[in-house]
């Protein structure tokens, strides 16, 4: 490489070494910074921002020194009397109540079990429970801790409809192919009864059932008595075609067998309600104010409570309360004004209060078509018989349940019931 070529390549690096040092020394000295454009603060944020560095009220604000109010981001000199949205009063967190015992609202409701029960009742000792598992064919009982062992050891599948006796030591059952038995759980025993015999009740002791006899001739109808295993029975009635009229209904005082809705006509919506004994007594009627005559007898049998609805109703249903004894029959009605079923109440063993399940809410013409309230939820009420006044008892905790199979603890301390949804049988705490 030439001596000239040598110095062109000096003299190059030499100005590029200048020129980049140049460019530093203004990068360094002479530009400006660039600053972000300046935040627009929206005058709300503003004023939250400020309500966030006023977290006192003012009467702590004056008790402070002017160093902790402005450690502490506060107006150094004077409070914000003209905006009173600057102070933020401490939130306080309420947390909802849900009561162990049923007083009035809301209350936790306890699974005795975390599978399917079908027809459960109280055991005779007052304190477990017996139920049907559809699944296994076999009778359990259980307390109330879910702690469970076998009624019996026979197997029965299949059953459709179980009728206990009041002692609960038989049952009625009932095949889906019209089959039925009565089966002495004691003496672990099995009797056939007629195909033709349905509408079971029994007697207070359990040493008789009350049924209607139908077959295919109405003049062979009859409304009768036996004794459980099907013999010494005797007819009382006969039903010819009003079979669908006849209600089977053993009253606890052993006067009345069944209720017929064949009294005289009264208008569109009152019916005559005629009472059936065993002897052709000629007992008083009930007149009741609608159709869909569903009773329930006290323990007593001195008074029932039923449910019937009509167009006044909305075609809901309403619960009633009377007399239903002697000369008292058809005495004292009270209407309770509640929209619910005989079937989703149950009476106390003095028989001076009722307790029902109520749906919150009904669809107009539940009282015809029951199936209209499958996705109803109940809330729990209490009823004092004598005079009539209701009053709320608990609102199920964790969304409520459709209510069936209700009834009482001998010691009238829990609430027993199957949620029509899961079949479970749960409880809630009334003491």
């Amino acid at each position: 490489m030439s001596e000239k070529i040598k110095k062109i390549i000096v003299i190059s690096l030499f100005v590029l070494v200048v020129v980049a040092l140049a460019f530093l020394l203004y990068l360094m000295f002479f530009k400006k910074p660039v600053t972000p454009p300046e935040e627009v603060i929206p005058e709300e944020v503003e004023k939250e921002r400020e309500r966030v560095r006023l977290p006192v009220t003012k009467q702590m604000w004056e008790g402070m020194e002017i160093k902790d109010r402005l450690d502490q981001g506060l107006p150094a000199l004077e409070w914000p009397e003209d905006d009173p949205e600057e102070i933020i009063e401490p939130v306080e967190k309420i947390v909802p109540q849900i009561d162990d015992v049923a007083q009035g609202g809301r209350t936790w409701v306890n699974p005795v079990l975390n599978e399917k029960v079908s027809f459960p009742t109280l055991a005779a000792d007052g304190e477990n429970n017996i139920y049907y598992d559809s699944d296994s064919g076999y009778f359990y009982s259980t307390d109330i801790f879910g702690n469970k062992e076998l009624f019996s050891d026979q197997i029965f599948y299949n059953v459709e409809k179980i009728n206990w006796s009041p002692v609960k030591d038989k049952a009625i059952l009932e095949y889906p192919d019209g089959f039925k038995v009565m089966y002495d759980f004691e003496k672990n025993q099995q009797y056939t009864l007629p195909k033709i015999w349905q509408d079971f009740s029994w007697n207070r002791t359990g040493t008789k059932i009350a049924f209607q006899s139908i077959s295919a001739y109405p003049e062979n109808n009859w409304l009768a008595i036996a004794s459980p295993d099907g013999s010494q029975s005797q007819p009382l009635e006969h039903v010819g075609e009003n079979a669908d009229k006849v209600t089977v209904s053993w009253s606890p005082n052993n006067q009345v067998v069944a209720f017929s809705a064949t009294g005289d006509p009264r208008g569109t919506w009152e019916q005559e309600i005629l009472l059936i004994g065993q002897n052709q007594e000629n007992f008083k009627s009930l007149v009741i104010d609608g159709r869909g005559f569903e009773p329930q007898w006290s323990p007593q049998g001195d008074k029932i409570a039923y449910s019937v609805y009509s167009a006044q109703t909305g075609y809901l249903p309403r619960l009633y309360i009377v007399d239903a004894q002697g000369n008292q029959i058809g005495q004292n009605k009270k209407n309770t004004g509640l929209a619910t079923w005989a079937h989703k109440c149950t009476f106390s063993q003095t028989g001076e209060e009722l307790y029902c399940a109520v749906p919150r809410e009904l669809p107009e013409g539940a009282g015809l078509v029951l199936e209209l309230a499958e996705n109803s939820r109940d809330d729990f009420y209490k009823i004092d018989v004598l005079t009539g006044t209701v009053s709320f008892l608990a609102e199920g905790a964790m969304g409520g349940y459709n209510v069936k199979d209700i009834y009482l603890s001998a010691e009238e301390d829990i609430l027993y019931f199957v949620d029509e949804n899961t079949n479970r049988l749960r409880y809630i705490n009334l003491k």
